[in-house]
């Protein structure tokens, strides 16, 4: 039986993979242990793709319920300067 792991917080997850990368970066630690913190960052990061889609889920829920149209993909270059 596998034991189910607690997920963090989005911010706390975002923090920790912050902090991965960093030691990962540096490049003074063992093979073995930046394999361990390389799975432990695909971990955070699924952890963190999931609180995404589960918050645009909630927003587009907001969105039908308020009448309004779906959400559309940002474009940075259609903005008014």
């Amino acid at each position: 039986m596998v034991a189910k792991r607690k997920k963090l917080e989005y911010e706390a997850a975002v923090s920790e993979l912050e902090s991965l990368v960093e030691r990962l970066e540096k490049g003074d630690i063992s093979l073995e242990e930046s394999l361990k913190l390389y799975e432990r960052g695909v971990l955070l990061t699924r952890d963190c793709q999931e609180a995404l889609q589960a918050a645009e889920q909630k927003v587009q829920m907001l969105l039908q319920q308020s009448g309004q149209s779906a959400l559309v993909d940002f474009d940075p270059d259609s903005e008014a300067s």
